[in-house]
Order: structure tokens, then sequence, then C-alpha cells
């Protein structure tokens, strides 16, 4: 198939002027040009023909992280320098797996609220369209009066991640929406299993930064968005959070699992409740002596939005140095915010009569979240359910489970 010459032409530019983008372009993404009725379905009659009116607003271009859909009369209109811009911003949206990232979002939520799509979308076209524009990637498209046409602002660059700029739209609500097509943006994203393997892309990456700096052609806009994909700089907190809220989610269902304290104690096989996020969950918090109430304070405001975005049945917080000294059940739709569970002890610290304690209880909680120094003995069997730990000492793993750093300087 004859490939479309203005394509070509694109193609050619992004080779001689962004290799970084170019690379990428080759190695990883796919592109279609055409007429695309099921990706821009407002643009088109009921038979699929185009709608002249409104073409040029709607039909533009489309990714789902892998795949660039490239309406011609948009290719056809569009300045070169403009298309450059405009499929360096696709590829970007495949480099920070917005649309795999979206997905998961639609799935469980967004931090105890409903995910908006659209809102992600344009918190996404903000980030790289800043990169973009500050490393002169291209020319973003303006009217005759030098506005620019697609989602621009200096309140939401890509200093901010794109989780920082969609919570910002939250409460500040989209600043363009309805401009264009697109809610402000010139491109359609959408949600699908083909994404490319994080593997492969970090590879891809790799070689395209060595490309770019091959040739000198490698800004320090373009540089710094590379490492900070190589190299991610990733809250503790958004690591704590998405890990416990994938292990609080791994079963749902009502009959999966039952509550194995009435099973074993009762006889009685009942199904775990459906209209939470999740049943139990476990939280372990070490109050050995190393353990202040600067340490408490920073993990009990992490709690409470864990507890927001989980919603439980129930959880329990237990307090734990060389034995359980406090144990406290709570609604699942507590708000502990300004008002943290007290917790007992004060001693040394061993790590496995808690998990005994959990086995006699015959809880099965979603996940064990255990707040701690990391100084003490472990168990050595995995419990049989997730466990992770916040440690606040430096480059040391637990055996079982999952350890996260917590900084609590950041």
């Amino acid at each position: 198939m004859t490939e479309h010459p203005k394509y070509t032409m694109v193609k050619t530019a992004m080779l001689l002027h962004v290799p970084f983008f170019a690379s990428l372009l080759l190695d990883v993404m796919q592109v279609k040009v055409g007429k695309f009725p099921g990706m821009f379905p407002e643009a088109f009659d009921q038979d699929g023909n185009p709608l002249p009116e409104v073409t040029k607003q709607a039909a533009t271009m489309a990714t789902n992280g892998r795949t660039i859909w490239m309406d011609e009369d948009f290719l056809e209109r569009m300045p070169i320098e403009c298309l450059v811009f405009a499929t360096c911003h696709e590829i970007g949206h495949a480099m920070l797996e917005h649309m795999a990232r979206a997905k998961y979002y639609q799935q469980i939520g967004f931090e105890g609220t409903e995910f908006s799509p659209v809102l992600w979308n344009v918190a996404g076209d903000f980030n790289i369209n800043d990169m973009l524009d500050k490393a002169k990637i291209g020319k973003i498209y303006r009217d005759e009066s030098g506005e620019a046409q697609w989602l621009l602002d200096p309140k939401y660059n890509c200093d901010m991640s794109v989780d920082d700029i969609y919570r910002q739209l939250l409460k500040n609500g989209n600043p363009q929406s309805g401009k264009g097509g697109n809610d402000g943006s010139f491109d359609k994203h959408i949600y699908s299993e083909q994404q490319i393997n994080p593997a492969e892309m970090k590879r891809a990456i790799q070689s395209a930064v060595d490309t770019a700096r091959a040739v000198g052609k490698l800004p320090g806009e373009l540089e710094r968005f590379a490492t900070e994909f190589l190299e991610p700089k990733v809250s503790w907190r958004d690591i704590l959070r998405t890990t416990v809220v994938n292990a609080a989610s791994r079963d749902t269902s009502s009959w999966a699992r039952p509550h194995r304290r009435r099973l074993t104690s009762q006889g009685v096989y009942l199904a775990r409740p459906a209209a939470f996020g999740c049943d139990t969950i476990i939280c372990l918090v070490d109050t050995s002596g190393s353990i202040g109430e600067k340490e408490l304070n920073v993990f009990f405001t992490e709690l409470a939005d864990i507890i927001r975005t989980c919603s439980p049945r129930v959880i329990w917080v237990v307090g734990a140095d060389s034995r359980v000294a406090s144990v406290e059940e709570l609604p699942g739709d507590v708000d502990i915010t300004g008002n943290p569970p007290k917790v007992g002890g004060g001693g040394g610290t061993d790590f496995r009569p808690a998990f005994e304690w959990v086995r006699d209880q015959g809880l099965d909680p979603d996940v064990l979240v255990y707040f701690t120094d990391m100084c003490g003995p472990f168990p050595e069997e995995e419990p049989g359910y997730p466990v992770v730990w916040c440690s606040i000492t430096k480059d040391q793993q637990a055996p079982i489970g999952r350890t996260i750093y917590v900084d609590l300087g950041q």
C-alpha cells in the first residue's frame, strides 16, 4: 500500500529535526492514514460518509498507545510543523502509558472518586504539549491571533505529573472544555488492551536517547522527559496507594473468598459482602521505641486516603512491638483524618506475633499493611494474603510481601 505523501514528509522532517521521536515512531509505533468513522463518529453520517461541516473540527488524530490514526483531511490541511508536533504528542502518550493508566483508573476510580476520562485526557495533553512547546519540537497549532488551539497553559506544565494536573483539574474544572472538537484537545484517546510492553518501551526510549545524543539533537526539556521515564522518581505515596489498591482489588466477587473466621469457627460458608470496594484491611503499626509521633502522623495521613480509596467493609488497626499491644476494629467508612487511632506498645520489635494474631483470629485480609523501621525478626513463610511493608529504613527489604520505602521528608 502506497504511503500518503504528506505523512512521508512528516516522517522525513522528524528524522531530520527530532530524531528521538522519529526513532520511537519507527521502532514501536504503528500509523494508519485514512478515514475512520469508528474513531470520529461525530464527523460521519450513518453510512460512514464525512460530514464536511464538522469534519475539520472532529476528525483529527487518535491513539490507543500503540497505533496512531491520522484523518487524511486533517493531514492535508495542517502545516508540516504542526503535524510533527501532533505526531510527537501521540508518541508521548504511549511513552507515559496514559491509556493503560486510564484504563486502570476506570476500573478502580481515582483516589476514592469516580474517574473522569475527559479530564485525564486533558491533563495528559497539557503535560505533553508543554514539554513539546518548551523543547521547540514542531509547532503547536495557533489561530490568526497567535492563540494556541491545542491545550497549553503554564498552570498545567511538564514539571507536574499527569496525576497532579488531573487533581488540579478536578478542583478547577477544564479551563478549555468544549474548545475545538475534543474537549479542547485535537486528538482522541482510545483505551484498549493493545499496549506496548513497558520493557519494550524502555528499550526503545534508551535507543532513541542514544540516537538523538549521537547527532546532537536532544533538547534539555526532552532529555529530562526521557530520563524521568527511564529513571522514574515516583512519590512513595503514589506507589503505596497503587500497591494497596491493587492488592485489595484482587478479588471482589461475593462467593470467591468466604469469611475464613466464620467458616472455621462456625462451619458456615458465608459470602463476602459485595457492596464494598474490598472486605478487610489490616493495618499493623510498629509501636516499638523507634517509631515516634511524627512517623505515625505521616502514616495515618496516608492510611486515611487508602481507606477512602479502597472502601473496605472493616479495617483493623493493630499496634505491635514484640507482642500485640492494641487492637481496634473500625468500620470501613471511618474518617481518621485529624483523629488517628491510638496504638499501644513501646518495647522491642518482633513481627511474628502480629501475623500469628491475624491467623488466630481467623482473619483473611484483602491486604495487610505494616508500618515499621524493619528492625526485627520476620515470619519465614508467606501468610497467604498480600503484605505491604511501609519501611522508614532505606535499602532494606522484607523477605515476604512488597517493601516500600517511606521518605518522611517527601
